[in-house]
């Protein structure tokens, strides 16, 4: 009977053990460990905001357009007899371009001639008869009437047969053909196009927000350079040509033309793509907030831009990184107006992306030209 008690009793505190068991299962937590803190001191570029650039110096990218381009016709239509040009050909001013044949024009000259040679003789017979009162004053200004309209319809005739010899108006480098030899071309049809070449401009589109202090005299005074990444070496000086008083009704820019001249030996073509770049005025900017590098500007997760300010921490040269808030402004090459930021801030000028708040650092080195 003792036996079986005890047996009944093991029985109950081995349940009861099982059922502790399963309980701290269930209600056990695991501590998570505690992360490990970086406290390494990492060096990073910095830049003293306003110290890198007095005034932003503004680009724009654009493509190369002939200063003069003309699609050239015949004034006068027939057969294409000749026509020694090709695409890329450079002609001087004066060269022939095409010829029509002329055998048409050439027959209708001498007819003409023959009726103002007939006008003339019977003029000289009613002078003669008028001398005399053997005609009427009517009757020989009629003389003198049919003299001049032959005379006008010879000028006609020589004009046509002059036009059917093409010449070049300028200097330039014909870029485009549109007929063939023999082919029979009417009055005003296009057959080639002719570009200066030498004399080039460069097609750019300006934000509004840098139209409103593009007045004549900066315009006619500001150093606009074009450049060409393939041309590291070659600067162009230009000058304002023309622009749009109306935007584009899509991108909601102005089309600018500045023209320079070409002088060296490489080639440029209309279609290239270029750069002109140019100070922006002093006096504009003199309000206007603060430049930092693009690539200094980091975006939090609900979209906020900021920068990383340094604050030293200690005399060991030690700083720690604060994130400041900003609101971007115009962007001018690598640099971004950014208010919110104070002028004389050290900021993280790259590597942002590494950085957290109140990161501990080293000043590597302020980076000092930012503009491209």
């Amino acid at each position: 009977m003792k036996w079986k008690n005890r047996n009944m009793l093991g029985k109950i505190v081995g349940g009861m053990l099982l059922i502790a068991a399963v309980t701290a299962l269930f209600f056990y937590r695991v501590t998570p460990e505690e992360p490990v803190e970086d406290t390494l001191v990492r060096p990073i570029k910095y830049v003293v905001v306003g110290d890198f650039t007095d005034r932003p110096v503004l680009y724009f990218p654009g493509s190369v357009e002939a200063d003069r381009e003309v699609d050239l016709a015949f004034e006068v239509g027939g057969r294409l007899i000749e026509f020694p040009v090709r695409r890329g050909m450079l002609v001087q001013e004066g060269d022939v371009l095409g010829r029509l044949d002329p055998t048409t024009f050439e027959n209708q000259l001498r007819n003409v001639e023959a009726e103002l040679e007939l006008a003339r003789s019977s003029l000289a017979r009613m002078e003669r008869a008028l001398a005399v009162n053997a005609v009427s004053q009517e009757e020989f200004a009629r003389a003198q009437a049919a003299v001049q309209k032959a005379e006008a319809q010879l000028a006609i005739h020589e004009k046509a047969l002059a036009d059917t010899v093409l010449e070049a108006r300028f200097d330039g480098r014909i870029s485009e053909t549109f007929v063939n030899t023999f082919d029979n071309v009417n009055p005003g049809r296009p057959v080639l196009k002719l570009q200066d070449t030498k004399r080039l401009a460069l097609a750019v589109s300006v934000p509004e927000t840098y139209v409103h202090w593009a007045q004549p005299d900066f315009l006619e005074h500001a150093p606009f350079v074009v450049t060409f990444d393939s041309l590291p070496d070659v600067e162009y000086p230009a000058t304002v040509r023309e622009y749009a008083t109306v935007a584009d009704p899509v991108t909601r820019t102005f089309r600018v033309r500045l023209q320079f001249e070409h002088d060296h030996d490489f080639l440029l073509l209309p279609g290239m793509t270029g750069t002109v770049r140019v100070d922006g005025p002093e006096q504009v900017y003199a309000d206007a907030p603060p430049l930092v590098p693009s690539n200094a500007v980091g975006f939090a997760s609900d979209g906020r831009a900021f920068v990383w300010a340094l604050d030293r921490v200690d005399a060991a040269e030690v700083y720690a990184a604060r994130r400041q808030f900003i609101e971007l402004g115009r962007r001018s090459g690598k640099t971004i107006e950014a208010k919110g930021v104070e002028v004389g801030t050290r900021i993280a000028a790259a590597g942002g992306a590494t950085l957290t708040e109140g990161r501990r650092v080293r000043l590597l080195g302020e980076v000092g030209d930012v503009a491209p």
